[in-house]
Formats: C-alpha cells, structure tokens, sequence
C-alpha cells in the first residue's frame, strides 16, 4: 500500500494535527482530550447520547467514557438524566455552560478541515466520503 494512504489511515499525525488545534481551548477550559471529545460528540450526535452511544462512537472503552462523563457533569458541561423507560440508562445533554466551549471547538475544528482539504475540488471530496464511508464500513465489519 502507498505510504501516503497507510499513513491517513493509521491516523497518527491527524490526531498531533487534531490537538494541535485544539491545544489552547484544553488549556483555557482545563479540559482532557477525552472531554474535548465527549463534548464535540454530544454538540452532534442528537439523540444517540447515551454512554454506551459514546463508547461506540469513540471507539472508547466504558470505564473511559464514565469517567470523562463523570467529570464533565462535575464541572457543569454536560448534564446526565435518567431514562423513563429504562433506568439503567442514562441520557447526556450539553448545558448552557458548555455551549461557548463547543463553538469555539466547532471552530477551530472548521478551520482545520478547511486547511485539510484546501485545493481539493467538490467532486473529489464527494468521491472521498464515499470511499471512506466504505472503509469505515469494511472496518467495522472485519471487527465483528
């Protein structure tokens, strides 16, 4: 395989890329790369928000995800409220606390995208989500 595609999809330097930018934000918000996670997940995930939501979507072990989650309700970022039907599970909403940090997240993550695929035309990027769509497919099959 070409080093360029092994190199995208290890992933490595997209995440030093990804803290990066979003560095100084953890710093301001005294936050971990894990919260910074849960919060941009929860900004876009609508209604998939349980911690078992999370854990697949992050590819997070659970005891990871309650911890983060754990704390992120300490420091007011994210409330957590209990199913109706269910009361093992529990819901994760973003509180007006959180709303500033997940913009300035929303932001600079848009500013990276937009150095990432720079000179890539509309039609090439619609070509990419197709293939990485299958990929992401085919991994999550080979995973089982």
């Amino acid at each position: 395989m070409e080093r360029p595609v092994e190199t995208l999809l290890r992933g490595s330097q997209f995440k030093q890329l990804l803290e990066n930018y979003v560095r100084s934000l953890r710093k301001k918000y005294s936050l971990k790369r894990t919260e910074v996670e849960v919060l941009y997940y929860l900004q876009h995930c609508d209604d998939h928000n349980t911690a078992k939501d999370i854990t697949a979507s992050l590819h997070m072990n659970k005891g990871h995800i309650s911890q983060t989650t754990d704390s992120l309700c300490q420091k007011g970022y994210i409330s957590a409220t209990r199913d109706t039907g269910d009361y093992r599970v529990v819901h994760y909403s973003l509180t007006e606390d959180a709303r500033k940090v997940t913009d300035e997240i929303d932001s600079a993550l848009s500013k990276l995208y937009s150095s990432m695929f720079e000179g890539i035309s509309d039609e090439d990027m619609k070509t990419f989500r197709r293939i990485a769509s299958q990929i992401a497919s085919n991994v999550t099959r080979l995973m089982g």
